[in-house]
């Protein structure tokens, strides 16, 4: 099991805003979250990736307990929370934000030519996006 949820509740202040909401995610699995605005699908994932703390349940990745983890500790394990049209870099490009995201891994610059590949073999990704990321950074994450 890649990511198990069990019975999570979380609140902002007095307010309940997820109550007893449980999930499993198996490696290789994709999974969508949907609902209506105010469903809870961005306090779901805030909790998950230790920005907000639950007052109950458990949330485990790859079999260890993480929901008493603070965000700092659970984004070293590979589960982070990318926020949506937020713009909070906008004078970089999308390669330099994605360069930020591996700051974990400075020290295994193998692993993250290797990431970048992969993400870049994906299907739907345009290859003139993999030249100018290889133009950009000669082969390299940019801004380095």
């Amino acid at each position: 099991m890649l990511l198990k949820v069990q019975d999570i509740e979380t609140y902002y202040g007095s307010a309940q805003a997820l109550k007893g909401v449980s999930l499993e995610v198996e490696k290789g699995e994709l999974i969508s979250l949907l609902g209506a605005n105010g469903a809870g699908k961005t306090t779901l994932l805030r909790t998950i990736s230790g920005l907000i703390e639950p007052k109950r349940g458990t949330i485990e990745f790859e079999g260890q307990r993480i929901d008493r983890l603070g965000a700092e500790e659970i984004v070293r394990l590979g589960i982070s929370h990318c926020p949506e049209g937020r713009k909070l870099f906008p004078q970089m490009t999308v390669f330099k934000n994605l360069a930020l995201g591996a700051y974990v891994r400075k020290d295994d610059q193998r692993g993250i030519e290797e990431t970048r590949e992969e993400i870049f073999r994906r299907p739907g990704r345009k290859s003139s996006a993999f030249s100018r990321f290889s133009k950009t950074g000669k082969g390299s994450w940019p801004g380095r």
